[in-house]
């Protein structure tokens, strides 16, 4: 037989998962999305599930005068709170990417779980211009990818050489250094 605080205690903590769960249902955010024709349609945006069992979603959901789920393919770009998120086409496929920096190099943030994992993680890509490739610019743990960005930033000796000799050791590191000098010239 079961003891008697062991029940209650069951009960409790599935209460509290359940309602966690529920409160994470109602995280939109007040913000905008641009279609692909260039309209700004204002409304809720939610792009992942929060709370106990958090979720990126491939499709965002767009509460205006319709309610809708847009892929990458279906809009160039969208914000939730102060995060701005652009569709790109990367290894293949249209995804959205979070915004770091813009300017003559873009600093873009690739977030994704593994399946069944609550953990997100994320890659950061570089792009210089807006029309050029996107380059990965960390290898995980190991940091930087610093012979590949030092050849991409040949134009700017002093932070190739700032890359290779590990002085700059993220990816908004080069953005910003890069854009500051590129502003300059």
């Amino acid at each position: 037989m079961l003891s008697k605080k062991v029940v209650p205690l069951s009960i409790l903590l599935l209460v509290f998962l359940f309602s966690k769960s529920l409160m994470g249902q109602n995280d939109y955010h007040e913000e905008y999305v641009v279609t692909n024709a260039n309209d700004t349609l204002y409304g809720k945006i939610r792009n992942r599930d929060t709370g106990t069992f958090d979720k990126i979603y491939e499709k965002i959901r767009f509460k205006g005068k319709k309610k809708r789920r847009y892929s990458p393919k279906d809009i160039k770009s969208y914000k939730v709170g102060n995060d701005l998120y652009r569709s790109l086409y990367l290894d293949g496929r249209s995804i959205f990417l979070k915004v770091g920096t813009e300017g003559y190099i873009n600093h873009y943030i690739y977030e994704f779980q593994e399946q069944g994992e609550q953990l997100v993680q994320d890659v950061d890509y570089l792009q210089k211009g807006s029309n050029g490739a996107l380059v990965r610019a960390d290898q995980g743990l190991f940091g930087l990818k610093k012979k590949r960005l030092a050849r991409m930033f040949s134009d700017c000796p002093e932070l190739a050489e700032k890359i290779l000799n590990k002085k700059i050791k993220y990816a908004f590191e080069v953005a910003d250094f890069y854009n500051t000098w590129k502003a300059q010239q």
